[in-house]
Protein backbone atom coordinates (compact mmCIF):
# COMPACT_ATOMS: atom_id res chain seq x y z
CA UNK A 1 0.00 0.00 0.00
CA UNK A 2 3.17 2.25 0.52
CA UNK A 3 4.55 1.72 -2.46
CA UNK A 4 1.02 2.17 -4.25
CA UNK A 5 0.85 5.71 -2.23
CA UNK A 6 3.76 6.98 -3.39
CA UNK A 7 3.55 5.56 -6.96
CA UNK A 8 0.41 7.72 -7.83
CA UNK A 9 2.33 10.68 -5.47
CA UNK A 10 4.40 11.23 -7.88
CA UNK A 11 3.32 10.22 -11.34
CA UNK A 12 1.07 12.97 -11.11
CA UNK A 13 0.39 16.65 -10.90
CA UNK A 14 1.43 17.94 -7.90
CA UNK A 15 2.57 21.03 -6.00
CA UNK A 16 5.70 20.84 -7.33
CA UNK A 17 4.66 20.06 -11.12
CA UNK A 18 2.31 23.17 -10.80
CA UNK A 19 4.59 25.76 -9.23
CA UNK A 20 7.50 24.62 -12.26
CA UNK A 21 5.30 24.52 -15.18
CA UNK A 22 3.26 27.48 -14.77
CA UNK A 23 6.31 29.51 -14.01
CA UNK A 24 8.51 28.17 -17.27
CA UNK A 25 5.13 28.36 -19.39
CA UNK A 26 4.82 32.18 -18.22
CA UNK A 27 8.16 33.26 -19.02
CA UNK A 28 8.25 30.98 -22.43
CA UNK A 29 4.66 32.22 -23.16
CA UNK A 30 5.78 35.57 -22.90
CA UNK A 31 8.37 35.57 -24.72
CA UNK A 32 6.83 34.11 -27.49
CA UNK A 33 3.06 35.78 -27.52
CA UNK A 34 3.88 38.52 -29.91
CA UNK A 35 4.33 35.23 -32.38
CA UNK A 36 1.03 34.31 -31.18
CA UNK A 37 -0.50 37.28 -32.26
CA UNK A 38 1.01 37.20 -35.51
CA UNK A 39 0.08 33.52 -35.92
CA UNK A 40 -3.82 34.06 -34.58
CA UNK A 41 -4.53 37.37 -36.97
CA UNK A 42 -2.97 35.83 -40.05
CA UNK A 43 -5.40 32.43 -40.01
CA UNK A 44 -8.12 35.15 -39.61
CA UNK A 45 -7.66 36.91 -42.51
CA UNK A 46 -6.53 34.32 -44.53
CA UNK A 47 -9.80 32.19 -44.63
CA UNK A 48 -10.92 30.64 -47.53
CA UNK A 49 -7.90 32.34 -49.47
CA UNK A 50 -6.63 29.27 -51.53
CA UNK A 51 -3.03 28.41 -52.77
CA UNK A 52 -2.68 25.93 -56.03
CA UNK A 53 -6.27 24.81 -55.30
CA UNK A 54 -5.64 22.66 -52.34
CA UNK A 55 -6.58 24.75 -49.65
CA UNK A 56 -3.50 25.26 -48.22
CA UNK A 57 -3.11 28.82 -46.59
CA UNK A 58 -0.97 31.38 -48.35
CA UNK A 59 -1.09 33.55 -45.63
CA UNK A 60 0.33 37.12 -44.88
CA UNK A 61 3.89 38.02 -44.43
CA UNK A 62 4.20 38.07 -40.48
CA UNK A 63 6.85 40.64 -40.54
CA UNK A 64 4.01 42.98 -41.98
CA UNK A 65 1.55 42.04 -39.75
CA UNK A 66 3.84 42.56 -36.81
CA UNK A 67 4.82 45.89 -38.25
CA UNK A 68 1.08 46.77 -38.27
CA UNK A 69 0.72 45.64 -34.92
CA UNK A 70 3.45 47.93 -33.74
CA UNK A 71 3.31 51.12 -35.58
CA UNK A 72 -0.89 51.09 -34.52
CA UNK A 73 0.60 52.46 -31.21
CA UNK A 74 0.91 51.13 -27.64
CA UNK A 75 4.24 49.56 -27.68
CA UNK A 76 4.95 46.03 -27.22
CA UNK A 77 2.64 45.70 -24.80
CA UNK A 78 0.14 45.74 -27.91
CA UNK A 79 0.94 42.27 -28.59
CA UNK A 80 -0.27 41.08 -25.20
CA UNK A 81 -3.69 41.96 -25.58
CA UNK A 82 -4.24 42.35 -22.05
CA UNK A 83 -2.54 41.10 -19.50
CA UNK A 84 -5.06 38.69 -17.13
CA UNK A 85 -6.44 37.42 -20.43
CA UNK A 86 -2.55 36.28 -21.27
CA UNK A 87 -1.76 35.18 -17.93
CA UNK A 88 -5.35 33.35 -17.26
CA UNK A 89 -5.00 31.62 -20.50
CA UNK A 90 -1.53 30.50 -19.84
CA UNK A 91 -1.77 29.60 -16.80
CA UNK A 92 -5.49 27.73 -17.90
CA UNK A 93 -3.92 25.79 -20.57
CA UNK A 94 -0.76 24.77 -18.79
CA UNK A 95 -2.20 23.51 -15.75
CA UNK A 96 -4.80 21.49 -17.62
CA UNK A 97 -2.23 20.16 -20.22
CA UNK A 98 -0.13 18.74 -17.84
CA UNK A 99 -2.49 17.38 -15.57
CA UNK A 100 -4.63 16.01 -17.95
CA UNK A 101 -1.28 13.68 -19.68
CA UNK A 102 -0.39 12.72 -16.22
CA UNK A 103 -3.40 11.57 -15.04
CA UNK A 104 -3.75 9.04 -17.87
CA UNK A 105 -0.37 8.23 -18.30
CA UNK A 106 -0.49 7.33 -14.44
CA UNK A 107 -3.74 5.21 -15.53
CA UNK A 108 -1.61 3.80 -18.78
CA UNK A 109 1.82 2.83 -16.61
CA UNK A 110 2.05 1.01 -13.81
CA UNK A 111 5.61 0.58 -12.84
CA UNK A 112 6.88 4.23 -12.38
CA UNK A 113 10.35 2.88 -12.53
CA UNK A 114 9.65 2.28 -16.26
CA UNK A 115 8.97 4.75 -19.09
CA UNK A 116 5.58 3.69 -20.49
CA UNK A 117 5.59 1.97 -23.98
CA UNK A 118 5.18 4.80 -27.13
CA UNK A 119 1.82 3.86 -27.88
CA UNK A 120 0.81 4.54 -24.46
CA UNK A 121 2.48 8.03 -24.77
CA UNK A 122 0.20 8.23 -27.56
CA UNK A 123 -3.04 7.54 -26.07
CA UNK A 124 -2.05 9.31 -22.70
CA UNK A 125 -1.52 12.49 -24.75
CA UNK A 126 -4.59 12.04 -26.81
CA UNK A 127 -6.60 11.53 -23.40
CA UNK A 128 -5.23 14.79 -21.39
CA UNK A 129 -4.60 16.85 -24.34
CA UNK A 130 -8.38 16.13 -25.49
CA UNK A 131 -9.75 16.90 -21.94
CA UNK A 132 -7.61 19.97 -21.25
CA UNK A 133 -8.70 21.52 -24.32
CA UNK A 134 -12.05 20.99 -23.68
CA UNK A 135 -12.07 21.99 -20.25
CA UNK A 136 -10.26 25.79 -21.28
CA UNK A 137 -11.80 26.08 -24.08
CA UNK A 138 -13.91 29.09 -22.96
CA UNK A 139 -10.58 31.02 -21.53
CA UNK A 140 -8.77 30.24 -25.03
CA UNK A 141 -12.55 32.03 -27.31
CA UNK A 142 -12.59 34.85 -25.42
CA UNK A 143 -8.35 35.83 -25.47
CA UNK A 144 -8.37 34.62 -29.29
CA UNK A 145 -11.63 37.07 -29.50
CA UNK A 146 -9.89 39.98 -27.85
CA UNK A 147 -6.55 39.25 -30.46
CA UNK A 148 -8.62 39.81 -33.41
CA UNK A 149 -10.85 42.56 -32.25
CA UNK A 150 -9.22 45.14 -33.95
CA UNK A 151 -9.43 43.71 -37.12
CA UNK A 152 -13.40 43.98 -37.54
CA UNK A 153 -14.74 47.73 -38.16
CA UNK A 154 -15.73 49.58 -35.50
CA UNK A 155 -18.99 49.27 -34.73
CA UNK A 156 -18.22 45.23 -35.11
CA UNK A 157 -15.72 45.18 -32.28
CA UNK A 158 -16.70 43.27 -29.15
CA UNK A 159 -14.65 45.49 -26.97
CA UNK A 160 -14.14 43.43 -23.59
CA UNK A 161 -12.59 44.87 -20.73
CA UNK A 162 -10.99 41.56 -19.62
CA UNK A 163 -11.02 37.75 -19.62
CA UNK A 164 -13.93 37.66 -17.05
CA UNK A 165 -15.59 40.24 -19.07
CA UNK A 166 -15.35 38.58 -21.99
CA UNK A 167 -15.82 35.05 -20.38
CA UNK A 168 -19.27 36.87 -19.14
CA UNK A 169 -20.89 37.51 -22.19
CA UNK A 170 -19.64 34.79 -24.14
CA UNK A 171 -21.94 33.08 -21.07
CA UNK A 172 -24.73 34.94 -22.18
CA UNK A 173 -24.16 34.54 -25.79
CA UNK A 174 -24.01 30.44 -25.40
CA UNK A 175 -21.01 29.89 -27.50
CA UNK A 176 -18.24 29.01 -24.35
CA UNK A 177 -17.70 25.69 -26.00
CA UNK A 178 -17.72 26.95 -29.54
CA UNK A 179 -14.58 25.02 -31.15
CA UNK A 180 -13.98 22.74 -28.59
CA UNK A 181 -13.42 19.39 -30.13
CA UNK A 182 -10.99 21.19 -32.54
CA UNK A 183 -9.31 22.85 -29.26
CA UNK A 184 -9.22 19.19 -27.56
CA UNK A 185 -7.98 17.60 -30.53
CA UNK A 186 -4.96 20.04 -31.20
CA UNK A 187 -3.71 19.95 -28.11
CA UNK A 188 -4.63 16.32 -27.64
CA UNK A 189 -2.35 15.83 -31.14
CA UNK A 190 0.23 18.52 -29.33
CA UNK A 191 0.75 16.10 -26.19
CA UNK A 192 0.64 12.65 -28.32
CA UNK A 193 3.19 14.13 -30.93
CA UNK A 194 5.73 15.99 -28.84
CA UNK A 195 6.11 13.65 -25.66
CA UNK A 196 6.78 11.01 -27.53
CA UNK A 197 9.07 12.25 -29.95
CA UNK A 198 11.25 14.04 -27.34
CA UNK A 199 11.85 11.03 -25.48
CA UNK A 200 12.43 8.85 -28.14
CA UNK A 201 15.12 11.57 -29.98
CA UNK A 202 16.51 11.99 -26.61
CA UNK A 203 17.29 8.01 -25.52
CA UNK A 204 18.01 7.14 -28.78
CA UNK A 205 20.64 9.91 -29.62
CA UNK A 206 22.79 9.16 -26.20
CA UNK A 207 24.55 6.34 -28.01
CA UNK A 208 25.88 8.24 -30.54
CA UNK A 209 26.79 11.80 -28.60
CA UNK A 210 26.50 10.13 -24.98
CA UNK A 211 25.63 12.42 -22.25
CA UNK A 212 25.33 16.23 -24.33
CA UNK A 213 23.22 18.85 -24.70
CA UNK A 214 23.06 17.87 -28.52
CA UNK A 215 20.47 15.43 -27.06
CA UNK A 216 18.18 17.61 -25.38
CA UNK A 217 18.44 20.37 -28.40
CA UNK A 218 17.38 17.85 -31.38
CA UNK A 219 15.27 16.58 -29.64
CA UNK A 220 13.55 19.54 -29.23
CA UNK A 221 13.52 20.56 -32.37
CA UNK A 222 12.03 17.28 -33.56
CA UNK A 223 9.38 17.55 -31.04
CA UNK A 224 8.31 20.92 -32.01
CA UNK A 225 8.14 20.28 -35.86
CA UNK A 226 6.10 17.00 -35.42
CA UNK A 227 3.43 19.25 -32.67
CA UNK A 228 3.46 22.13 -35.06
CA UNK A 229 2.77 20.19 -38.13
CA UNK A 230 0.02 17.71 -36.14
CA UNK A 231 -1.87 20.46 -33.96
CA UNK A 232 -1.66 23.31 -36.44
CA UNK A 233 -4.80 21.90 -38.84
CA UNK A 234 -6.99 21.80 -35.88
CA UNK A 235 -5.89 25.08 -34.36
CA UNK A 236 -6.60 27.12 -37.67
CA UNK A 237 -10.27 25.29 -37.50
CA UNK A 238 -10.07 27.02 -33.68
CA UNK A 239 -9.21 30.10 -34.57
CA UNK A 240 -11.81 30.49 -37.02
CA UNK A 241 -14.63 28.92 -35.27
Amino acid sequence: MEIEYWRNRTQRMNKERFVAANVMALVTHGLTQPLDLVKTRSQILQEGKLHTGIAFQRGIHPVKIFDEIHQSGGGYRKFYTSWDGFIAKTMAYTTARVWGFLLFYDKLNNDPRRTARPDYMIMAGLGGGFLAGAITNPVDLVFTRMQVDELYPEQCRRNYRGIMDGLMRATDEGVLMRGGVANGLRIGMLCASMTNVYDWCKENSYFFFGPSWINRLWATGMAVGCGVVSSMPFDAVRVRM
